[in-house]
């Protein structure tokens, strides 16, 4: 059985990039990533933020190649019915991107082998502890000094270590891929909020564009939004968005978690730590979602090689309370359904989750943007 210095568990941004910091330093790293990483994602909007953290991955060239979609910034009815634009014209990194996240997750995965990691396409059915580590048990198993858990929001190894994902929402997101065509009412990212949540569209780089509502799992529920013409019905609400339908036929419905969550009480523990959505998953308003897990995956090369996991603990804890400022923020902007049980729950001090709320400081606390491509990065004008 091969001996590791790190097993890492997942082979979405977070995992690859921590992989790949680790070996670039000399440490023999497995990295479980399972073929083509377990499905197919949905596509991704990424920040100009998230350009000079490629850089300092080395891996600019890598996703050069990936010929990803440039954004030049977002459009949306956002606390008003009138669409205001954000543009990342004066963005001092240049434009964001619209990615297929399969292929951008690839290219990670490449990128962490190239450095000398070990890639195992297999999936980790388990870890547990065993005198001086960890055994991962696999169809690949290894014994490992340490582990990271990169499972995304199941964060299902770190549940098997003894943590707990304290939920903050039941957000859920049905998503659709339609053609895209040149009558286009708004060529890139595109918001819309209405009564029972809200709806995000943007181009992909194979010629589609992805239509998504989120709301409340129970919401969702209600309005049969795994079906077609449930998913229709609801699109039917928007002014804005069901214009990038109008007219042609989209993929099957598929419906997927986007529940917030933190883990606690940490992020790290006894020759463990979790990267990424399985330390601290955010709602897929901020857009911020990949910059903060490869920022993540840097802080936790650094830990795993200094030793310091309390450092890595508070910087994720910093993130966190950064986050959930700017959440209150924003959703706080849009105040057109008072009613709305799903807008109800966004309300400060409000939690729609079974766990305690988490401590929100008012707008005026927030210290910096989490909202970066996907959301609205500034105020609507009312």
């Amino acid at each position: 059985m091969k001996h590791l210095d790190v097993a890492v568990l997942g082979g979405g941004p977070a995992g690859s990039a921590t992989a790949l910091l680790l070996a670039r330093r000399g440490a023999d790293v497995g990295l479980y990533a399972a073929p083509g990483h377990e499905r197919p994602r949905l596509g991704e909007s990424l920040p100009p933020a998230v350009n000079p953290v490629l850089h300092e991955l080395g891996v600019a060239a890598g996703f050069a190649a990936l010929g990803a979609l440039p954004s030049y910034g977002t459009s949306g009815a956002w606390g008003t019915g009138e669409v205001s634009s954000q543009s990342f014209l004066f963005s001092p990194h240049g434009t964001g991107w619209h990615v297929d996240r399969t292929r951008f997750d690839e290219m990670l995965t490449t990128a962490a082998a190239r450095a000398g990691a070990t890639v195992f396409p297999s999936r980790v059915r388990r870890v547990h502890r065993i005198v001086g580590g960890f055994a991962v048990d696999a169809a690949i198993p290894a014994h490992a000094d340490a582990v990271v858990d990169a499972t995304g929001r199941a964060a299902r190894i770190s549940r098997e270590l003894g943590a707990r994902p304290a939920r903050h929402d039941r957000l859920v997101c049905a998503a659709r891929i339609v053609p895209r065509r040149g009558d286009e009412p708004f060529c890139d990212t595109f918001v819309e909020a209405v009564a029972d949540g809200w709806w995000y569209s943007a181009p992909l780089p194979d010629g589609h564009r992805i239509v998504a509502c989120f709301t409340d799992a129970p919401i969702a529920a209600r309005a049969g939004l795994a079906t077609p013409a449930g998913w229709l019905a609801a699109l039917a609400a928007t002014t804005h968005v069901r214009q990038f339908v109008r007219g042609r036929a989209g993929s099957p419905v598929r419906v997927v978690t986007a529940a917030g969550h933190r883990l606690r009480p940490g992020a790290a523990g006894p020759g463990w730590l979790a990267v990424g959505d399985a330390a601290f998953a955010t709602d897929p308003l901020s857009s911020g979602g990949v910059t903060s897990a490869l920022r993540m995956a840097t802080a936790a090369a650094d830990a795993l090689t200094a030793g310091d996991r309390a450092h890595y603990v508070a910087l994720v804890d910093g993130m966190a309370a950064d986050y959930f400022a700017r959440y209150s923020e924003i959703y706080g902007w849009e105040r057109r359904f008072p009613g709305s049980e799903f807008w109800r729950a966004r309300l400060p001090g409000v939690t729609n989750s079974t766990t305690s709320p988490e401590p929100r400081r008012p707008p005026a606390a927030s210290r910096r943007s989490c909202s970066s491509g996907t959301g609205p990065r500034s105020r609507p004008e009312s």
